[in-house]
């Protein structure tokens, strides 16, 4: 993440706020706006090994929902926000009755799950900054997604004030989402689409 620069922001004075962030207009190269306490912040576009990973990952979260009935939905990319934070998670579990048709954000109070796939430029910020601020939030289990050497899921549970480290996924397991539902992951899957 890198402090964002561009001409739509270049004459804002003094903290963001979420407000503000969310007016803003859609970066031309697909670029993400977050917010942390007033700082705005800039991820390029993700990789196609990363989004294809992301959008594998929604499907297996997807039918684990479905096949439970659980109240939640599974969605890619979208705003979840506190009192001064705006996030755009690669994943997220968020409970269905928070969710309109109209709904551009959901607070984290009803997410359930927030997940990160590890990119080469994002590293500190979805290794140890964004974990710390999403259990500062006490949102329920965090999943890191790390795609090299070889693709694994890290399953955190909220434990107090930090997430600790539950599970280490690297094949097929079956994972209880924040204690709500089970999922079957199949780690290896998450890159069938690319060729070596």
């Amino acid at each position: 993440m890198s402090v964002m620069k561009h001409k739509c922001v270049d004459d804002h004075e003094g903290p963001w706020t979420v407000e503000e962030v969310l007016a803003l207009p859609e970066h031309p190269a697909r670029a993400r706006y977050e917010l942390v306490d007033g700082v705005l912040m800039m991820s390029p576009a993700p990789s196609f090994a990363h989004q294809i990973a992301s959008s594998a990952l929604n499907r297996q979260i997807r039918g684990a929902i479905a096949a439970a009935g659980a109240p939640f939905l599974v969605v890619e990319a979208s705003n979840v926000i506190g009192e001064s934070r705006l996030f755009i998670p690669d994943i997220m579990v968020v409970d269905r009755s928070a969710v309109l048709r109209d709904t551009v954000a959901v607070p984290l109070e009803a997410v359930l799950l927030l997940a990160e796939i590890v990119s080469p430029h994002n590293r500190a910020a979805d290794r140890i900054l964004k974990p710390a601020l999403y259990a500062q939030a006490k949102v329920p289990a965090y999943w890191r997604i790390e795609l090299e050497p070889e693709p694994a899921v890290l399953v955190h549970e909220l434990s107090g004030d930090a997430y600790r480290e539950v599970q280490r996924v690297t094949g097929k397991q079956s994972v209880e989402v924040g204690g709500a539902f089970p999922v079957d992951l199949d780690v290896a899957a998450l890159l069938d689409d690319l060729e070596d």
